[in-house]
């Protein structure tokens, strides 16, 4: 990525995984530290052989495992005609809310898999029909969908749609009935369609020719497929998970040293778990069995290059009694393993599946950065690299790099050392940032090194291109770690920009013969010797030039955030998040300048309750707008307490909501004296007099959905911004749009989530209004309610 600081100067930001490309094995990016280059673990694995024809036999068998949240297990029948669940020992039907088994329609079911928001999905098949059943665990329906071709294997990505992996092609499916059932009425108008989104099969997508899959996973990002060749090559095709069906499938070749796997699963941030046949040949037998040997999970990694490189570090499976991970709602890594020997009565268990915290990493490795930087001008000088590193001391970085002006010379062109990068206190040599690493004197926190020649009488290193190459050493214990990299140039020369032309560079870098020491030329000296001083007087110029950022909300550290404050007379809350802190400074002259008003104190609600009077979820009405002017019918109790258009937002339900409907000689003669006061006899005065007193200075701020929640916070706004005679309450309802309020009070409709349900409670909970009784995503909720005490479902 390509920026500017504070002279113009542009450097190039490396920060991303794909920014450290190198092809090197011997290298791995960590995400789990916030993202950095580091030695890649070498701990020795213990693998099984690679035995390709009888792991094809295997696959066949490999029965497949679920797991729901509350630890009971799901399974294919041994006959493969239905599903069944277990909570500790004895296998049972799994039924849905008709208490009707989930069994397949033609044939046996060939997988199954768990995930999404609680679905189970089962293909099955047989000589003639094929398709697939999906289960949802809550709701407990259960959907058939006839599919063109067999499936074998199909995963539950975690927007609930289903990737299905056929012979020759990968399927999209999606979908779900009605919550409840549909009933059409001939007296009414009736739907078009009556289930909006119905299971169906979206689109298929053909995978590469001479491929032949084995196993389906999904992420956040991505759909992943495993499959082989016909000379036993394994590949890992990886698609975006878009709807869209014109995303190609880009294949990446599965590193030799990794054993034919039959299945893949997500093992963390950027890293694939392959599962092994179920023999581990080679290893010393125990006297368990082979089952019980211990075994190491293969975990991949994919790179830009496109290979799909082994981890060397451990993943041990201490026994394994199945050929499949099992798939679980937390998506935690799991297989299962074999049944304790001392308590054989007791059903094989999943097990998680967790990396060894034995640190065995590289102690050297050096590799060529793939990305080549490109100044876009011939003959730029390249000025200076900050690292954003951790160098232990047992450890070292050294960078090299060339500089060419034709890519024809890359190859030509010795990479040159460059001196050992050096620790500076600054965090960062950016104005008002701070470092990815927490400084530690010459250990860790921003590094510099002045990009040169080691010798010649003219030290530049010149050229369009830069291409670096990164040697890190370590003792095997501890790794160097590059977090951030900015590479500087063309440089910014204080000689060539302030001093007199005599002063500047005249020469050109010649070699010497047989390369002899040359000594550096006067102006090249000075040159680098005043880019010494650029280095210290750039981050201070960078800092005076932002400074204005230090009293500007959005940007200022949060430190300063109070003294902001006092500067501008707004006190802020006590326990407000940083967030909505710089919000409310951000808009504070703007607060006191339209304090007291409708709009003021609807921009102060807003702040305080995060968006809400933006999204609708706060709503302030002047109370006049709700004054009832329509005459009293008697004999007609129109008390709207429970009404369903108003809700209860008037003193009376003798009337209709409004502005300017008047029904009544009363209203008439209130709107006369308002709108016609030279009309306006003692009789008129006094009822307009009357009008105020019970509408004028009175305010009641209606509460929606989400912005429930927030009422301590709008209480406490309130009785800070609003005037000390006006009046106001706090309303709330359950809906999100008042038919008869919210179009005349000009509140637009919203959109929120459904607020988790709550417990149900005797003679109080209105069913289908206020409270929902709703199934644990289990696979046996009856069993989950018995041990927690909940009732049946």
């Amino acid at each position: 990525m390509l920026i500017m600081d504070v002279n113009n100067t542009p450097y190039f930001l490396f920060r991303e995984e794909a920014d450290f490309d190198n092809g090197s094995s011997f290298y791995a990016w960590n995400a789990g530290c916030g993202g950095a280059l580091t030695l890649a673990q070498r701990q020795s694995l213990q693998l099984p052989g690679n035995a390709p024809a009888a792991a094809r036999a295997q696959w066949q068998t490999a029965a497949p495992l679920v797991l729901d949240p509350h630890g009971q297990i799901g399974r294919i029948s041994p006959d493969g005609q239905r599903l069944e669940y277990s909570v500790g020992g004895e296998f049972w039907p799994l039924e849905d809310r008709e208490l009707a088994p989930v069994q397949a329609p033609a044939g046996r079911f060939v997988d199954l898999h768990l995930g999404g928001d609680g679905r189970l999905v089962a293909p099955y098949r047989n000589d003639a029909e094929q398709g697939m059943v999906v289960f949802h665990l809550r709701r407990r329906w259960q959907q058939h969908l006839p599919l063109p071709q067999p499936v074998l294997r199909a995963v539950v990505d975690p927007d609930s749609r289903i990737w299905c992996l056929s012979e020759d092609r990968v399927s999209l499916c999606e979908g779900e009935p009605l919550p409840l059932p549909y009933r059409a009425q001939p007296e009414r108008f009736e739907p078009v369609h009556q289930v909006p989104q119905p299971l169906r099969l979206r689109w298929q997508q053909p995978l590469p020719d001479g491929l032949t899959p084995l196993a389906v996973a999904a992420d956040d990002a991505n759909v992943y497929v495993l499959a082989y060749t016909a000379s036993n090559l394994q590949r890992i095709l990886v698609r975006p998970r878009t709807p869209e069906p014109e995303r190609a499938l880009k294949p990446y070749r599965v590193d030799p040293a990794v054993p034919f796997a039959l299945d893949l699963t997500v093992a963390g941030p950027g890293r694939l778990a392959l599962m092994p046949p179920g023999l581990f040949p080679g290893l010393p037998r125990r006297d368990l069995g082979a089952s019980r040997q211990p075994r190491d999970c293969p975990v991949i990694r994919l790179q830009a290059s496109g290979k799909a490189s082994l981890i060397r570090e451990r993943y041990p499976m201490q026994s394994k009694a199945g050929l499949r991970f099992v798939s679980a709602l937390d998506g935690r890594l799991r297989y299962q393993a074999e049944a304790d020997p001392a308590f054989p009565e007791f059903s094989p268990r999943p097990r998680e599946l967790h990396p060894l915290r034995q640190p065995r990493y590289a102690t050297a490795a050096a590799a060529t950065l793939r990305q080549t930087l490109d100044s876009g001008q011939p003959g730029s000088v390249w000025h200076r690299i900050y690292l954003e590193a951790s160098i232990p001391r047992s450890g070292a970085i050294t960078i090299y790099a060339k500089a060419f002006d034709s890519p024809d010379a890359r190859t030509a062109t010795p990479y040159l050392r460059q001196i050992a990068p050096l620790w500076t206190p600054r965090r960062s040599e950016l104005a008002f940032q701070s470092c990815t690493v927490t400084p530690r004197p010459n250990e860790a926190g921003l590094f510099e090194i002045l990009l040169q020649r080691p010798g010649g009488n003219v030290r530049r290193l010149s050229g369009r291109y830069l291409q670096l190459r990164i040697v890190m050493q370590g003792d095997g214990r501890q790794t160097p770690s590059i977090h951030a990299m900015r590479v500087y140039g063309p440089r910014f020369c204080y000689q060539e920009a302030y001093l007199p032309g005599h002063f500047r560079q005249e020469e050109a870098y010649l070699p010497t013969a047989g390369g002899e020491p040359q000594s550096a030329n006067a102006a090249d000296l000075r040159e680098r010797f005043l880019a010494s001083l650029e280095g210290m007087l750039t981050p201070i110029e960078a800092t005076v030039a932002t400074a204005e950022s230090l009293v500007s909300p959005e940007a200022t550290p949060a430190d300063n955030l109070p003294w902001i404050a006092e500067l501008l007379g707004q006190p802020i809350p006590a326990g407000w998040p940083e967030g909505r802190r710089r919000r409310l400074l951000g808009h504070a002259t703007r607060l006191q300048q339209y304090r007291g008003t409708v709009a003021g104190v609807q921009l102060a609600l807003d702040i305080a309750t995060d968006g809400g009077v933006q999204r609708g979820e706060v709503v302030v009405v002047e109370n006049f707008r709700l004054r009832r002017t329509m005459a009293t019918i008697l004999g007609v109790d129109m008390d709207d307490r429970d009404h369903p258009l108003t809700l209860g937002t008037g003193v009376t339900g003798n009337s209709i909501v409004g502005d300017s409907l008047i029904l009544s000689e009363s209203g008439a003669l209130e709107f006369l004296a308002l709108f016609a006061p030279e009309l306006a006899g003692l009789e008129r005065e006094q009822a307009v007099q009357a009008f105020f007193d019970r509408y004028s200075h009175q305010v009641s701020v209606l509460l929606h959905g989400d912005g429930r929640a927030r009422r301590p916070q709008v209480e406490e706004t309130l009785s800070a911004q609003m005037p000390a005679h006006v009046r106001w309450r706090v309303l709330e309802s359950d809906h999100p749009f008042v038919l008869g309020l919210a179009p005349l009070l000009a509140v637009d409709t919203f959109l929120e989530h459904a607020p988790a349900p709550g417990r149900v409670t005797l003679n109080d909970t209105y069913l289908g209004r206020e409270g929902l009784l709703n199934n644990p995503t289990a696979l046996s909720p009856r069993d989950v309610n018995a041990r927690t005490g909940a009732p049946g479902a």
